[in-house]
């Protein structure tokens, strides 16, 4: 009885290298979108609580300056913001790109892994046909005797 080897093990393992590498990638993605999505977040927190301010500033009348301020401040976090929503979308779309990824090569290590499993299975009906043909010989050949030594 020989053992099992599958010829395309070493594709197999280069298959699952692949599909772990790219579901590794893909989690970092998506770590960075949600990281994007945070930050994103937060600077719009910052600028609705700028214009709130701005708001109550104007209702005190207090000065231009601190009216300019303000407004410039709120000016940079909508630039921030501006940079925060590309970054969130460019990693949105980078997480989507790489889930694609990760679908096709955890795809194609389960082709190469049911070809395995196929063979695998048809290997071990051909050691049960191998077995069972052996042990109807030893069987056959045992009775063949006992019928000699019965006529005997």
């Amino acid at each position: 009885m020989s053992g099992f080897r599958f010829r395309l093990q070493k594709v197999l393992e280069l298959r699952e290298r692949l599909e772990l590498e790219s579901a590794t990638r893909l989690a970092a993605a998506r770590h960075e979108a949600d990281v994007a999505m945070t930050l994103m977040k937060e600077l719009e927190g910052a600028r609705a609580r700028g214009v709130d301010k701005a708001g109550e500033t104007v209702a005190g009348s207090t000065s231009a300056g601190e009216l300019q301020r303000i407004a410039l401040l709120i000016e940079q976090l909508d630039q921030h913001l501006d940079v925060a929503e590309n970054a969130h979308r460019e990693a949105g779309e980078k997480a989507t790109d790489l889930a694609v990824a990760f679908e096709r090569a955890f795809t194609d290590r389960q082709i190469i892994e049911r070809l395995r499993n196929r063979k695998l299975a048809d290997w071990r009906d051909a050691e049960q046909r191998t077995d069972q043909a052996t042990m109807d010989e030893v069987a056959l050949t045992q009775h063949t005797r006992r019928n000699k030594e019965d006529t005997a």
